[in-house]
């Protein structure tokens, strides 16, 4: 259809016009898509995009002159696994073509057509994770909807940080408390980015952007699922990306996504390649939070713990802010454990703290981050009944009964996330108040082992432990402090049978 027949039938022309080839070093991806337009209504609305979305599913359903041939399978798994739900435009020169564009209703029957002609996607090499399907990859973006993102709208800043995977083995050596590594290799890459949304009175925003290896893709699909299903991703993402710090949600804001290349970066610390625009990249909102990992190496200010004269104050502060970051850390994990998601990988990397500032711990905000190892279930409650179309969409991942009975994979698993922050709280109270400051012995791991390895769990014999050691003097007095209030959340952390919305309410936790 030529592009004069899409002007007079369209009311959105402006939509479909040829755009201006895109400007050099704006960003570091090796590949480039096309600028994308704002959103705009269903296909539905404009006569010539229905047109085109039909012959684009004649073009699946009949592949050759006969119409008996069969769906060549590899053709349309790499279209899914690259595109998915996202309209696929060719470039050439320096124009667009228009001839292919596509709606968000044309997302859902492509993952369905993949579905009927079962087109299958082998696991990528040497990754744990992988959708074994491409068909269930398009279903999740297809779920998600349109990421409102194209890569040419980024300009990469700095490289902030990666994830990798370990891959460990226990070691045959009785002796040995520990396990042995045996490989690493980076999934995930973090940048930070100008988003530049290209439209009047809309200055350059800052952003989150996370690169998502070709064996880690899988991981980006599964945390855009569990992020959209705790906070939808907002309509005007610019407007979203300029926004204020704010406490709610206490998640990471998933702002979209987009398909691209992979960075300089990723090619170069990748062991597979990904297709040309075929690497997943997430943008969230740059709100400057920071790992709880770094906090207790973080000197603070006059009058902080690390560097004042007033000791005494300066500790008391320091308190007060350990117990707010982890009334904080409850109340996010409460958040997500109330939408029947899990974390699956809680660490002190996985909370962000909006300061370091002792002195500042009543406006202190935390937000939980990396759900890519998450879970969730979705199964029809009371307040859904009589939604058939919500609830046909809920039992799509996480099929389950209801209510969810103690031994369901999902109970498990928010147990897990609640005894792991069991250790993240342990390690964070005698990190940050160990009078030689973080060491080998407040580890996470070490501090683990104790409890488990050596004491078996037995919380009384480890506090025993613990009030032996002199180095941990401020940290056995606060722990000590409401009748032991810290040892019960610390005992209850451990067994896991309370929620985290119960344990907000410990006298620890209240600031």
């Amino acid at each position: 259809m030529a592009s004069a027949g899409v002007a007079e039938t369209c009311a959105l022309a402006g939509c479909h016009r040829q755009l201006p080839k895109c400007q050099p070093g704006r960003h570091a991806l090796t590949n480039r898509l096309p600028r994308r337009r704002a959103q705009h209504p269903a296909v539905d609305a404009c006569k010539g995009c229905r047109q085109r979305r039909q012959l684009c599913l004649q073009g699946l359903e009949s592949p050759g002159p006969s119409g008996d041939e069969p769906v060549d399978i590899d053709q349309l798994a790499r279209r899914l696994s690259q595109e998915a739900e996202k309209a696929r435009q060719r470039e050439s020169d320096d124009t667009v073509s228009e001839d292919t564009a596509e709606g968000d209703g044309l997302a859902a029957e492509l993952a369905q057509a993949a579905r009927e002609a079962g087109a299958q996607r082998p696991v990528e090499s040497g990754s744990p994770f992988g959708y074994e399907t491409a068909a269930r990859e398009a279903e999740i973006l297809a779920e998600v909807g349109e990421g409102g993102f194209a890569a040419q709208e980024f300009e990469l800043i700095e490289q902030i940080g990666q994830l990798s995977w370990v891959t460990e083995t226990q070691s045959e050596d009785p002796l040995s408390l520990g396990q042995e590594r045996t490989a690493e290799q980076t999934a995930i890459i973090a940048f930070t980015a100008r988003y530049h949304s290209n439209l009047p009175f809309q200055d350059p925003q800052p952003t989150l952007l996370k690169e998502f290896l070709p064996g880690a893709r899988s991981l980006g699909c599964n945390e855009m699922q569990l992020l959209n299903h705790l906070y939808t991703m907002p309509t005007h993402k610019w407007k979203a990306a300029y926004a204020v710090l704010s406490a709610h949600p206490p998640i990471v804001p998933l702002l979209g996504y987009f398909m691209a290349g992979q960075s300089e970066t990723g090619a170069k610390v990748s062991n597979s390649k990904s297709p040309p625009e075929g690497t997943l990249w997430l943008v969230y909102k740059w709100e400057a939070l920071m790992p709880l990992s770094q906090y207790p190496h973080t000197q603070q200010s006059a009058g902080g713990r690390l560097f004042g004269t007033n000791q005494e104050a300066a500790l008391r502060s320091r308190c007060r802010m350990l117990r707010s970051t982890m009334r904080g850390t409850l109340q996010a994990l409460a958040f997500c454990h109330s939408r029947n998601v899990s974390h699956g990988s809680m660490g002190s990397g996985s909370v962000l703290l909006s300061t370091f500032d002792d002195r500042r711990a009543n406006d202190l905000i935390v937000k939980l981050d990396n759900f890519g190892f998450g879970r969730a279930h979705y199964a029809c409650s009371l307040d859904l009944k009589g939604d058939d179309e919500r609830c046909e969409q809920g039992a799509a991942l996480f099929p389950g009964p209801k209510p969810l009975d103690a031994d369901h994979p999902l109970m498990l698993a928010q147990k897990e996330d609640l005894q792991a922050l069991g250790g993240v709280f342990l390690e964070l109270i005698f990190s940050s108040l160990g009078s030689t400051g973080p060491s080998d012995s407040t580890s996470g791991p070490a501090l683990q082992r104790l409890l488990v390895d050596v004491f078996k769990g037995n919380i009384d014999e480890f506090r025993r432990y613990c009030n032996q050691e002199p180095d941990w003097t401020d940290a056995m007095l606060l722990l000590d402090q409401w009748d032991g209030a810290g040892w019960n959340l610390i005992r209850d952390l451990a067994a896991g049978t309370l929620s985290a919305s119960a344990l907000v309410d410990n006298e620890f936790c209240r600031v």
